[in-house]
């Protein structure tokens, strides 16, 4: 499985990130690691060059780039660099725990798109960051209320794909910001994708982090997002093209 780990201005912990990947992809051979620094404008791109250089297993890779495009651009990115069977991205700030990918791999063995779900683990804890927590359950309805949607969940940023199935969805995705994964299920609907839901408890000491998603302002700008999916839909831009025949 090639796993994608979008990453942008996280400096702070660039070496933590660089140390706990080199360190799981050294114990799981089969899986490859790629990096993909989006175009950060701090040091991120320095100190995982410096971090990995150091200690590279031959299954971790550093791609980057600039300027900053977007969550799901970094994704796209990596993924068109990619080997593995499976195809899986995950937060850059590894907001999972590595072991799941391990669940991510099986579930992927009989379904084309697996996609992890915080929603029991929110209904259980609690969010302390009530701001957080009602425009988080406000997407989520507007998400199911204008594309029909019925995860409970879809910005959780632990997704993977059997290569086959996320090369055909991805030939259609358009999406480079936080809107990718709306419509990366979207048009895995579309298409008739099976899709599998696994619950996944984000890292304690992240679960509720602000992170880099300005709540008000960007949520404003992720209606839009929706607005332009659904009108992609009617213009019928998320439809396969035709076969060829000779």
């Amino acid at each position: 499985m090639s796993v994608v780990l979008p990453i942008y201005n996280e400096e702070d912990v660039a070496a933590s990130i660089a140390a706990r990947i080199a360190s799981f992809a050294e114990s799981h051979p089969h899986y490859e690691f790629l990096l993909v620094d989006d175009g950060s404008t701090d040091a991120t791109p320095a100190v995982l060059s410096e971090c990995l250089g150091q200690r590279t297993p031959p299954n971790v890779r550093f791609l980057a780039y600039a300027p900053n495009r977007g969550k799901g651009h970094a994704i796209l990115f990596g993924f068109r660099h990619a080997r593995g069977r499976f195809l899986c991205f995950t937060d850059g700030d590894l907001a999972y725990p590595l072991a799941d990918l391990d669940r991510i791999a099986t579930e992927l063995e009989r379904s084309d798109v697996v996609i992890g779900s915080r929603a029991a683990c929110r209904a259980s804890r609690g969010d302390p960051n009530l701001c957080r927590r009602f425009l988080g359950i406000a997407y989520n309805r507007l998400v199911r209320l204008f594309l029909s949607l019925p995860y409970r969940d879809t910005q959780a940023g632990l997704k993977g794909f059997r290569r086959e199935a996320g090369e055909r969805l991805f030939a259609l995705v358009t999406a480079t910001g936080f809107s990718f994964d709306v419509e990366v299920l979207f048009v895995a609907r579309k298409l008739g994708l099976p899709i599998h839901e696994i619950p996944v408890e984000p890292e304690k000491g992240h679960s509720y982090k602000t992170g880099k998603v300005k709540l008000v302002r960007d949520s404003a700008a992720m209606l839009a997002e929706l607005w332009r999916i659904r009108l992609r839909d009617w213009m019928g831009l998320y439809h396969e093209p035709s076969a060829r025949t000779p």
